[in-house]
């Protein structure tokens, strides 16, 4: 399954570091699960909040509303009193008469947060419309998903992996959006290709909002080892070679020797130079940047085991087996999320998603930069957003619309400026005055350099669309012969051509064609700044 916008490592919980120290080396590949020290589940939901965090404010508005009251005196106090319980009750009575909205989705603890009060901001400014939002942890989401629509109680909105998304979209169990994008002049100023079309212009969705892969780092270790940091601009990006030298001189075992030293001890590493994600969108940068691509163009074959495409991956697999400069698998799954490995200095590198800014800037006191990814070819990164989609069977398509539509505008809402997402309006990368109010909005959440990244990479950077947009059977494909090969190359069980000869011969019976033909993404507008 591909884990877009945070159902990756950053879905594990933010845990601090043990008194004794732990060794990413410490965790082998042997543990079955009762040895671990930490754990690759998000943690369990346990705090009691009020059902929203505008119904919390309000609470405590009117607890201070009452303290005054104890306080004031005279005619004046009591009249504002009045008129501050008739406000009170009129908004109760709007919320008991407003159209409720189910939305479900997943996320880190920060995430789970940021978009409970998105859900929050649009139910203060649209009292007739209430939505109820549902956190389910990664670990179980689509499990979840798929119990809701057995029992035909799918949420009016969801996130949903785009692979599910796709299935249940053709199974009949979401909306067509069509009619509302035509009618709503605002889908018009959105980023190109990113809607979710079938069937010669059926529109299961337009993406949730804008991610990228990119490289984060830790500064202070590249500081200790005397390395400059990596550039930020694209035409400056590392080319394989020199990136896979780089995380070597930074991997160091428990002596202070690094991979490049030949007395460099690979049983006993204490910090690695990087780490890198293992779903569809985590990989594909790198074979598109080897001329590569996941299937062809008509959907019916998948490239996989080409040349461009083994030799990316390949690479992936001797990071981990022949440099020893990022963990196995066992041992990635038994650490801390990756934010907190650079913030214990346990990792100089991490190719990751850009949603991760919101988890990075939530760690005082490090000091930390980004990038652009490695490159074999041409640099290149993969723009995109996962589906939100609408129930065919909400009883509000109108009012579901409404806050389906919410997150175009990072004037609307604040997880652009808090670093969760990239805005999906096009100006949010054009006019200068747009960008600042995402990037520059609140302190200390995107590094300096961000522009080069967020912007110019991302937009002059990314030429493809990733599979999910227009690939037919992408879900049983990656269950039945991509996931599974991939997990022989990432355990080191097979080579990189070897699982993936497997993977196109299981393959081939599952190919559908497309949904709509694969679009050219690059520079769909100038960036900004």
């Amino acid at each position: 399954m591909s884990l877009p916008f945070g159902r990756s490592d950053e879905d594990k919980a933010s845990q601090t570091i043990q008194s004794r120290t732990i060794y990413p080396s410490d965790i082998s590949v042997d543990l079955k699960g009762n040895a671990m020290t930490h754990t690759d589940q998000p943690r369990p939901v346990t705090t009691v909040h009020p059902a929203t965090a505008f119904e919390a404010i309000m609470q405590a508005l009117d607890r201070a509303q009452l303290s005054r009251r104890k306080l004031l005196v005279g005619t004046a106090a009591a009249a504002t009193a009045v008129v501050a319980g008739a406000a009170n009750g009129a908004r109760a009575s709007a919320a008991q008469d407003a159209t409720e909205i189910v939305f479900t989705y997943w996320g880190s603890p920060q995430e789970q947060d940021a978009v409970a009060s998105m859900c929050d901001s649009f139910n203060e400014q649209n009292p007739t419309i209430q939505v109820r939002a549902q956190y389910i942890p990664n670990d179980g989401y689509t499990e979840k998903i798929t119990t809701m629509l057995a029992s035909n109680t799918l949420a009016d909105v969801a996130y949903m992996d785009a692979a599910q998304a796709w299935d249940i979209t053709v199974g009949g169990a979401t909306l067509d959006l069509a009619p509302f994008v035509a009618a709503d002049a605002e889908s018009g100023t959105l980023v190109p290709n990113t809607n979710y079309v079938y069937d010669g212009g059926k529109v299961m969705s337009t993406s949730l909002a804008i991610g990228i892969i990119l490289t984060y780092y830790n500064r202070k270790l590249f500081d200790d080892a005397g390395i400059p940091v990596p550039s930020s601009k694209a035409a400056e990006a590392m080319a394989w070679p020199a990136f896979v030298d780089l995380a070597k001189s930074l991997t160091k075992d428990r002596s202070g020797r690094n991979a490049l030293d030949p007395e460099f001890d690979a049983g006993s590493i204490d910090v690695y130079g990087v780490t890198f994600q293992q779903f569809l969108e985590g990989y594909m940068p790198f074979i598109l940047s080897n001329g590569g691509n996941f299937a062809s163009a008509d959907g019916m074959q998948l490239l996989l085991n080409q040349p461009e495409a083994v030799e990316a991956l390949q690479n992936l697999q001797d990071l981990i087996y022949v440099h020893h400069a990022a963990p196995t698998p066992a041992q990635s799954s038994a650490l801390p999320a990756t934010d907190v490995l650079m913030q214990t200095g346990k990792i100089a590198m991490d190719l990751n998603g850009m949603w991760k800014v919101l988890d990075y800037s939530q760690h005082e006191g490090l000091d930390w930069g980004v990038a652009p990814l490695p490159y074999f070819k041409e640099p290149v990164t993969v723009r995109f957003g996962i589906p939100i989609v609408v129930s065919a069977q909400t009883a509000n398509p109108a009012a579901t619309y409404e806050f389906y539509r919410w997150r175009y505008s990072p004037d609307r809402i604040d997880l652009y400026r808090r670093g969760l997402w990239m805005p999906i309006a096009q100006d949010s990368y054009t006019d200068e005055t747009k960008i600042a109010a995402w990037i520059d909005a609140e302190e200390g959440v995107y590094p300096e350099n961000a522009r080069d990244v967020f912007i110019d990479y991302a937009l002059n950077n990314a030429p493809y669309q990733t599979p999910g947009y227009w690939l037919r059977n992408l879900n049983q494909i990656l269950l039945e012969a991509v996931t599974p090969a991939l997990d022989l190359i990432w355990t080191g069980e097979a080579t990189a051509q070897a699982a993936m000869d497997q993977a196109v011969a299981n393959s081939t019976p599952l190919m559908q064609g497309v949904y709509q033909p694969p679009a050219q993404t690059a520079t769909p507008v100038a960036a900004g700044g």
